[in-house]
């Protein structure tokens, strides 16, 4: 399809990031639990796809084999019930800037699990370019004295939150991967934000959590930043990232992406007021570098 106007791969691949990013500003704003931030954010972004399904006249298609919709089913879980809410959790524990450094993991890993699960080739650029990201993210967010000092003891534990949030997306895209192929993409996503859904209720309901994880449905003030932040983490940020890889080649959009980091970084010093220092900008920078190289082999 001709893009809409010149250039409008890099437009949608530059702002989609910006959207994520805005969106992680939002939820840092909260002081909601995890599992109800989660649960609120993917319930926008299941009414919002319905209503684009129903206006685009996308459904389910009814000859997909049961190991697909189990294929479905297990990465809805892992991705959006799972991931998710390790994503939220270590957000609160150890911020905005820092879950930007750690995130930029996310394209090494990427690659790493298509070598492991897809047969996909490592190359000596990749591995110099994961090097570089782990020693950015290293640089930028692992300084034990400080952290010991300013009684930060759950530290370690959100980085490692968030580089599992990282591991079960990655893995949950790589899983469906096959049947996005031959899928709808609008479709594929509303069915694993669906069973995703379910897995959240029925996780609540076993383990008694209902009254904690209904907290972020009882409209409030908390909803100025909360809604806006599920909208443009959930739906607009989808739909720009899909244009960017519709209208852009791959590689291209997967850097421009990649600029969430730098955005994230911005946003958490300007709004939020986190400290970003010389240590987080050079560590930023480098992981960056290292992620664009990673992808662009």
């Amino acid at each position: 399809m001709t893009p809409p106007f010149p250039h409008a791969g890099e437009v949608c691949a530059l702002l989609a990031p910006l959207c994520w990013a805005v969106a992680v500003i939002g939820f840092r704003h909260s002081d909601l639990p995890a599992i109800s931030m989660n649960l609120f954010k993917n319930t926008v972004a299941l009414v919002l796809l319905t209503a684009t399904m129903g206006l685009l006249g996308i459904g389910s298609p009814a000859d997909r084999s049961a190991a697909d919709w189990g294929i479905l089913a297990v990465s809805g879980v892992l991705g959006l019930a799972v991931a998710d809410t390790l994503l939220l959790e270590g957000l609160r524990r150890i911020g905005a800037a820092r879950l930007a450094l750690v995130d930029t993991t996310y394209a090494p890993m990427m690659v790493l699990l298509s070598w492991l699960f897809l047969g996909e080739q490592l190359t000596a650029s990749f591995l110099l370019g994961a090097t570089v990201v782990v020693a950015g993210v290293a640089i930028a967010t692992v300084d034990l004295r400080h952290a010991v000092a300013r009684r930060e003891p759950g530290l370690a534990l959100g980085i490692a939150m968030a580089l599992g949030a990282i591991c079960g997306t990655g893995a949950s895209v790589i899983l469906v991967k096959p049947v996005l192929e031959g899928s709808n993409l609008i479709e594929v996503t509303w069915t694993r934000m669906l069973v995703g859904i379910g897995a959240q209720a029925l996780w609540v309901t076993t383990s008694g959590g209902w009254r904690g994880a209904v907290i972020a449905f009882v409209p409030s003030a908390r909803w100025r930043s909360l809604v806006p932040a599920a909208v443009m983490g959930t739906y607009v940020a989808l739909v720009l990232w899909l244009g960017g890889f519709k209208w852009a080649d791959a590689s291209v959009a997967a850097v421009l992406n990649q600029l969430a980091t730098v955005y994230i970084l911005g946003l958490a010093w300007a709004v939020l007021g986190e400290p970003v220092g010389p240590r987080q900008v050079i560590g930023g920078l480098l992981a960056v570098v290292g992620a664009t190289v990673v992808v662009s082999v």
